[in-house]
């Protein structure tokens, strides 16, 4: 086990979590917290594959519905790319370059 892997474990030992994946969830929540476009692009590519709708990506942003469209169009994400099929999806992210 790596160094890190154990500095997981005692973390989760000494801080009160239940277990390691608790202490991953927080240390990701506050490195989005701290890191806000890195939640904007998490969102964005969470929408791009379709896991959540357009609403919920603008709210896992921390985005107006509508400054979160500005962002996809920014981006040159089409809006429809959440909303596709699997066969369309995966040739819309061929031609996206993803």
């Amino acid at each position: 086990m790596t160094t890190f892997a154990n500095d997981i474990e005692t973390i989760a030992a000494i801080g009160g979590y239940e277990d390691t994946d608790d202490v991953l969830e927080e240390a990701i929540r506050e490195l989005l917290r701290r890191r806000p476009e890195l939640r904007t692009s998490l969102a964005i590519e969470k929408y791009r594959t379709g896991a959540v709708s357009l609403n919920r990506a603008a709210e896992l942003a921390g985005m107006s519905t509508e400054s979160f469209k500005d962002e996809l169009a920014d981006r040159g994400i089409s809006r429809t790319a959440g909303f596709l099929d699997a066969d369309d999806r995966k040739r819309e992210l061929d031609e996206f370059g993803g």
